[in-house]
């Protein structure tokens, strides 16, 4: 995407769009399924992920992001699990890697029933962690920016990155999994529980 980025004029880029689950309001491009995306890409589509990329790479503390997330209705994701010995302190599932890596028309299957609880956050979900059990083995397949076909099996954090974000794509926020939203906690909660790490950061929440 570089050459097509440096040509685009990318000086706006959308604020998140964010739900408010406690007053049960959602903008309607977070509780819709987003549309496929057809190939060759064309030149709106193209500019719609070039501006998801930058979105993303702006942010210092984001594992993911989904096109909705920005307001664009189209089966668009974002994502990157760095071999990063700060994120494993904090995600000891962290044993499948990816580099930033972009999927179009993205889904995934559970590799069996076992089930990982662990805390989320999210950009348009803002000042809300909360414990979510998601699967701990999946396979997916998506598509490249060229129209190649990408499959593969994913474990552990990465498996939760890419359940999340394809989630996204479905109408779903990771607050349908709680069991309330008493039970979930905000920022300066979280940061608390976790204050016995020296380098406490909340990089691996947002998506």
């Amino acid at each position: 995407m570089t050459t097509t980025e440096n040509n685009l004029n990318l000086s706006y880029l959308p604020e998140y769009v964010v739900a408010d689950p406690k007053l049960n309001i959602a903008p309607t491009v977070l509780r819709t399924v987003a549309e496929q995306v057809s190939f060759p890409l064309s030149q709106s589509d193209l500019e719609r992920l070039a501006m998801l990329i930058q979105k993303f790479d702006q942010e210092q503390h984001c594992v993911g992001l989904a096109a909705p997330q920005i307001g664009i209705a189209k089966r668009i994701i974002i994502f990157a699990v760095p071999d990063d010995p700060e994120l494993k302190l904090r995600r000891p599932d962290l044993t499948d890697t990816m580099p930033k890596t972009v999927w179009i028309n993205p889904e995934y299957t559970p590799l069996g029933d076992e089930m990982h609880e662990d805390y989320e956050g999210c950009f348009s979900v803002p000042n809300i962690i909360g414990l979510v059990k998601r699967y701990k083995s999946i396979s997916y397949s998506a598509y490249d920016i060229n129209g190649s076909t990408i499959a593969g099996t994913a474990n552990g954090f990465l498996a939760r990155v890419m359940q999340h974000e394809i989630d996204h794509l479905n109408g779903k926020l990771f607050t349908d999994y709680l069991p309330s939203l008493d039970s979930a906690l905000t920022v300066e909660e979280y940061r608390a529980l976790r204050a016995y790490n020296k380098n406490n950061s909340d990089h691996d929440l947002n998506n």
